[in-house]
């Protein structure tokens, strides 16, 4: 059952269970009622889906279990659990919906603006074969009759073109290697990987900026459900919990027994945004920390979408420069030698 829903749903109409379930919770009706208020609307597979969350959940089942179950993202199903432990499922799944709505539109964005400049790659790709096999050959002969040098850009041309062969032992080179680097990557310590990824230019600082959203979000809704910060972080080593919160907790945990102060031990950390630590001290200093992290998380994600827009907005420019600029080299290696010869007569 569980491998026909992550067959037969697609990340849209997931998001659309999320927001629908928030919203009818907030409207008062029962989480069952709400499961069957969509029967009437769905495809077969996705009615025999739904069928069996709802007799996952009158079996016993919680909430985060049976979305777990059903192949719904991990990360989504923890966000499920923490709403479920600090009392605002409604919320929650109406902010995990709009998450995988906004990933999805992010996505389709991106396909859609890759699509015309990965066209254009393929057709330089051809023109490059052409040319380089059928055209600059005849030029090449030509100059060695006339006794001139071909030009640099030529001769570069006529290179890539006489080795563009090598391209289909060097892709398979490139994929296997980054298959295994995955797999190495994989088995660091979550440490490891941290160091890792929050080294990389661009890569790192979305990865600050995601990291501290979940933190400060999951965190702060337990202090606002009213569990203490010691509570809280053992909350977070539970099995509904993603493995780097579970991590972070660990480490919490760790310092809080040993007698730190928490702010302290979260300024240490270099994988969370600089200003968290003010955030902390601020809502500590007003007794409204659970509060001032959960609001910090949403201008966080704002954040976040912001980067994200600018990043796409720049994706396909940034592309079609440089595919240009292969178009042009492409000509230029044609019409440089016309060039010469003309100068020559």
């Amino acid at each position: 059952m569980s491998m026909a829903f992550r067959k037969g749903w697609t990340k849209k109409e997931q998001a659309d269970l999320l927001i629908h379930l928030g919203q009818c919770l907030s409207d008062g009706y029962p989480l069952a009622l709400a499961i069957k208020l969509l029967l009437f609307r769905q495809r077969t597979r996705v009615r025999r889906d739904l069928d069996s969350m709802t007799r996952k959940l009158e079996g016993g089942h919680s909430l985060f279990e049976t979305l777990r179950d059903l192949n719904f993202p991990a990360e989504i199903s923890s966000f499920i659990y923490f709403a479920e432990e600090s009392g605002n499922l409604a919320k929650g799944l109406i902010e995990s919906g709009e998450m995988m709505r906004r990933r999805e539109q992010y996505r389709e964005t991106l396909h859609r603006l890759l699509r015309y400049p990965i066209l254009l790659l393929w057709i330089f790709g051809l023109m490059m074969f052409v040319i380089g096999h059928f055209l600059l050959p005849n030029f090449l002969k030509l100059y060695r009759s006339l006794s001139i040098d071909l030009p640099l850009i030529t001769k570069i041309m006529l290179f890539s073109a006489g080795h563009f062969y090598y391209l289909l032992f060097v892709l398979p080179i490139v994929f296997l290697s980054g298959i295994a680097g995955a797999l190495y990557i994989r088995r660091m310590t979550m440490d490891q990987k941290l160091k890792l990824v929050t080294r990389i230019p661009l890569v790192g600082s979305y990865t600050r900026l995601y990291l501290t959203h979940i933190f400060s979000f999951h965190f702060g809704s337990l202090l606002r459900s009213g569990l203490p910060i010691r509570q809280s972080v053992t909350a977070l080593t539970q099995k509904g919990t993603t493995p780097f919160l579970k991590f972070e907790a660990q480490r919490l945990q760790k310092a809080l027994l040993e007698g730190r102060h928490f702010e302290q031990v979260m300024s240490e950390p270099r994988y969370y945004m600089p200003e968290l630590t003010t955030i902390i001290h601020q809502g500590q200093l007003n007794g409204m920390l659970g509060a001032s992290l959960y609001r910090y998380s949403g201008l966080v994600m704002a954040k976040i979408d912001e980067k994200t827009r600018v990043l796409l907005s720049l994706c396909q420019p940034a592309l079609l420069l440089f595919v240009g600029g292969l178009v042009l080299f492409l000509f230029a290696s044609i019409l440089l030698p016309i060039f010469h010869i003309v100068n020559g007569l």
